[in-house]
């Protein structure tokens, strides 16, 4: 697929690659300002090559979503009270957790305009199937998750009442092989209970997680949705969003594994170690 690349493309890619890339130790550092404004450029860039690498018939439309968009969200950043912030946050990434699924649905709708399928045989490649399912599924359970984080703190409930191990590991199981009858079959009968599964896969995940406090809860949403982005950047031959993406869900997993230990308690990483 990268023989015939555009180098105007490649260009875009590396450029945003290496700004992503640069904004990790400028944030560690202490200059966090610095850091999420690498992080802006390098989505800037991707924005613009994607829209420069396909043919995209409704420009128009998605230049005005693009202005409503930004204008909202400088709206809600600038009048959003200090406490408020982490809410909008987990709501801005159940958000992308639901983006993700309707792209991996429009995928599915269409496959024919992402070439998914097999010219000869007319036939799903299984790796675009695989991709298809697994960022549905990620992208369910981002959206469940942060569902369940805003509904037990804005209701104050489910404080200190983490949800059932059991259940959720059994919702993990059953989303697993939603994904393999998906790739053996791509149909709607099976992309549906797909769906249901990983929501509630992810409200039991985001329910365990935050009998460790909030905050592994909503590093752990983080990373799923950042994962969700990677793999359905691989439809999309978008090499700088998979970058982006694969950062975002590796930097949230890590977080969420060290937020989860403490020195008085011992979560998915032990308080004294660094995953």
């Amino acid at each position: 697929m990268m023989e015939g690349a555009n180098p105007t493309v490649l260009a875009g890619w590396s450029m945003a690659a290496l700004l992503f890339g640069l904004a990790l130790p400028a944030s560690f550092g202490g200059g966090l300002r610095r850091g999420a404004h690498l992080m802006m450029a390098g989505m800037t860039v991707i924005g613009a090559v994607t829209l420069y690498s396909h043919d995209v018939m409704s420009m128009p439309q998605i230049f005005a979503a693009l202005i409503m968009g930004g204008a909202v969200g400088l709206v809600l950043g600038r009048g959003m009270p200090r406490a408020a912030i982490p809410a909008l946050l987990i709501g801005l990434i159940g958000q992308t957790g639901l983006a993700a699924m309707f792209v991996g649905v429009a995928a599915w709708r269409n496959p024919r305009a992402f070439g998914l399928l097999d010219e000869m045989t007319d036939q799903w490649f299984a790796d675009d199937a695989a991709a298809i399912g697994v960022g549905v599924a990620l992208g369910a359970m981002a959206c469940a998750g942060a569902a369940a984080i805003l509904w037990c703190r804005m209701g104050r409930r489910g404080k200190g009442r983490p949800g059932a191990p059991f259940f959720t590991g059994a919702m993990l199981a059953g989303t697993c092989g939603a994904v393999l009858a998906f790739v053996a079959s791509p149909t709607t009968d099976r992309l549906l209970p797909l769906a249901g599964v990983a929501l509630l896969a992810g409200w039991g995940l985001a329910k365990w997680t935050m009998g460790a406090r909030m905050g592994p809860a909503a590093a752990l949403v983080g990373g799923l949705s950042g994962w969700a982005v990677a793999v359905l950047a691989y439809l999309l031959e978008n090499i700088g969003m998979a970058v982006a993406g694969g950062l975002a869900g590796a930097a949230g997993g890590l977080f969420a594994l060290r937020l989860c230990g403490g020195a008085d308690r011992k979560g998915l990483a032990e308080g004294g170690a660094r995953p």
